[in-house]
This record gives C-alpha cells, structure tokens and sequence, in this order.
C-alpha cells in the first residue's frame, strides 16, 4: 500500500503526494454495510490450505485466472502466509512466474541463492555491504515466500521477476557490477569516479542518517548523462543496462523529492515496460501463469488512488485482451504493529496503526466495521458492483479495482534478515 511503503521503508517516496482523501458523507451508509454483510466470508489457512467459507470463493476465482495480483499491507508476517498459499493453490495448475516489488538485480540476486543452505546469509552480507540497497526481499518472511514459490511451481524455469526501481542505496551495488563488466579507458574512469562520489554521499548518509544525502537523489544529471554517451561508445550491453537502471532510479528518486507527480507516473511505466519485458522473454506470453504481489495501490484496475493507471490496470487489460482473466486480491490489516523506516543504515522501529484512522484509509471503515469474529474476513466486492451503495468515492474505486478484499483482524510486523 502508499502508506507502508512509506511508513514501513519511509521511501522518501511516499510514491505518494496522495491525492487528498474525500471524505464524502454517505446518503445511505446502511444500504454499503448491508451488502458487506451479505457478501463476506470467513477465511483461515490450516495445513498450507485455505479454509472457512472464503476457501470455496477464493479457489474458484484462481482456477480461472491466468494473472492473480495481491496488493497489500507491506511487511507483516501474516502477508506472507497468505501469499504462500497463493502459490501452492496456482502451483496445481501451474504457476510460471511471480512479479514482486524490488528491483531487477535484487531479484536476480535472490533467484541465484534459490535452494542455497546460505541464501539468508548471503542477503544479510548484501545488505552490510551496501545498506537500504534493497526493497522487501530482505525482510525474512518475503524471502521464506519467493523460496518457497520456486519450489511449489510446476515446472523446473520458474521466474521471480524484479519490476520495481532499484532502491535507495543501490547506486553503490549498481556501480560496482558495472566495474565488473568490460569497459573501454574513459569510462572506467568516469564509473570508478562516480563511485568515488557514491561513497562520499553514503558517508555523509550514514552520518546524518538523511537518505536524501544519498548518490540516487544527490548525483548531477549532467555527470550521468555524460557517462551514459560514454557507456554507449565504450561499454557493454550488460554495462549499460545496469547503468539506464541507476539513471531511471534516480529520476524517480530525484522526482519524488521535487513533488511532482510525474515520480509516479514515470514508477508506473516502468513498472508495466519491465513486466512486458519479462513476459516476452519467456517466448510463449499467452500460456504464462503470473502472480504479482506489491503495495495495494500499485494493482488497482482503472485509475489507482494516486490518478495513475498503474500495473494492476495494464494487467487487467492485457488479460482481456489476451481472452484470459486477471483476479485482484486486496488484502489489508486492520490494525497492528507496522515496521519502520528511521533513517538511512538506522535499525527499523516499530509503531501501531489502526488503519482507518489513517487519512488515506478512513473510507475503509464500514469494512473493518463489518469484519467477522475469529476469522479473516474476504469480501467477494464484484457483487457489490452497479449497486446505488451511497459509497464514498474511495470505495467506489477499491469495488471496481479489486475482485476481493480480505481483512486481517490484526497484523503483526515481518523481521529484517540480519
């Protein structure tokens, strides 16, 4: 969701001058908590298998769908069982792939320790080497997660699939892998330069503790551009894609900072070019079976909350005009603990939320209002559809973007590896 990857990672992005919430008063707000009673259902998960009345809803609706997107409440333990689960139920009629939110190379790090006995102590030296270089795969739980897709997927060229930009301290990782390759004179001097300058901003980084200190928000677009031309004359093609990944991750950064709205738009194309991307390379897009997992408001069909027709819609749209189906999940904690961000290479902390007490989330209440006891709760929101609800906008927009809603009572936070 907008609010936990700031909050949880306090991305200088809150990918995130969220668009103010209207708070519309509702004509007839019985008339929406009416049919949420009548269109929920208990779910639990007992022996990797979903249960409850939710199970029957929720089985039906990933057999038919080729795309299956879970937008969530990042960094909490109960996320991630759930998506376990996910896998094992797509995994009986095959499951190909699955796009999370995390750079390219992290998920290229993370798919080569795939069945590896050191595969979490190899992220925690990652993470020491270059700190906050990574988003989400390395929190435990979402690496347990990946882990355990690959290995319920029915086939051997399982495909963990990095969409997102690379994240904050990344620029360090990036530059050295471009040392790595084989590069003419000048521009190993001009790369060796600019990581001298990488280590200069991470110093000061880790000293303030500020992550706008760092290479990907500070770096001059003259001195990139400059060794871009230099790259393309003297560089490799595995050179400079590493390289057009630092420069598009510092536009998004860089965007963020200013405020201006195109910081999302910009995150939103590349979120749906690298998705097109990876579904090409596998050589048979039609017959793949995807699941794709990221913050709520990155999945939305139609415009997300942020005025942006962002992943989940292009998805949806592929889907359709593929003759396929797409099936989005919704799935939110209604309180609990949230871990996060306190600052550049600075352990994480933890704080409790209710979630419509959140600004950005109040409109949700008739649904956490409507929750049932001792359970999970899935609210089936495609019978709510072409209904005179007297809903606020904000739900209006969560019943036509999403198929499902399923609401944890409570949530508690995921752990760092370490």
């Amino acid at each position: 969701m907008k609010s936990m990857v700031a909050l949880a990672f306090g991305i200088v992005l809150a990918f995130g001058q969220a668009a103010p919430t209207e708070l519309i008063s509702q004509p007839n707000p019985s008339a929406l908590e009416q049919k949420l009673r009548e269109v929920r259902f208990d779910l639990r998960i007992e022996n990797g298998r979903y249960t409850g009345s939710a199970a029957l809803v929720l089985e039906d609706a990933v057999d038919r769908a080729q795309y299956v997107l879970i937008g969530e409440d990042h960094i909490t333990h109960e996320i991630p069982q759930f998506t376990a689960t996910m896998c094992d139920e797509m995994a009986r009629h095959g499951l190909s792939a699955m796009a999370v939110e995390a750079g390219p190379q992290v998920a290229k790090f993370v798919s080569s320790s795939f069945g590896a006995p050191d595969r979490l102590v190899r992220m925690a030296a990652l993470t020491h080497q270059y700190p906050d270089s990574v988003a989400f795969l390395n929190i435990r739980e979402e690496n347990d997660l990946v882990e355990h897709c690959s290995k319920v997927a029915s086939h051997s060229n399982f495909h963990l699939w990095g969409l997102d930009q690379e994240f904050l301290g990344s620029a360090g990782w990036l530059l050295d892998q471009i040392l790595a390759t084989h590069l003419g004179p000048a521009s190993r001097s001009a790369i060796t330069h600019l990581k001298g300058e990488e280590q200069r901003d991470a110093a000061q980084a880790k000293e303030t503790g500020d992550p706008s200190n760092l290479f990907l928000l500070s770096a001059s677009d003259r001195a990139l551009s400059d060794v871009a031309a230099l790259l393309q004359r003297e560089g490799s093609p595995a050179a400079n894609a590493l390289f057009d990944e630092l420069v598009e991750s510092h536009e998004i950064y860089l965007k963020n900072a200013q405020r201006s709205p195109e910081s999302n738009s910009r995150r939103a194309r590349l979120l749906k070019q690298n998705f097109r991307r990876n579904l090409q390379a596998t050589g048979d897009p039609q017959h793949q079976r995807v699941l794709l997992k990221f913050g709520d408001w990155h999945l939305y069909k139609g415009f997300n909350p942020l005025s942006q027709r962002d992943l989940g819609n292009y998805v949806a749209e592929l889907a359709d005009g593929q003759g396929s189906t797409s099936l989005h999940i919704c799935i939110l904690g209604a309180k609990g603990m949230h871990r996060m961000y306190a600052g550049y290479d600075r352990p994480t902390k933890v704080e409790r939320f209710v979630m419509d007490e959140d600004r950005d989330y109040r409109w949700l209440k008739p649904a956490m209002d409507n929750q049932l006891p001792n359970a999970w709760t899935l609210f089936d929101l495609r019978k709510l559809r072409f209904h005179a609800l007297g809903a606020d906008p904000n739900m209006e927009r969560l019943i036509y973007g999403y198929d499902l809603l399923i609401v944890i009572p409570e949530v508690t936070p995921a752990d760092l590896i370490q």
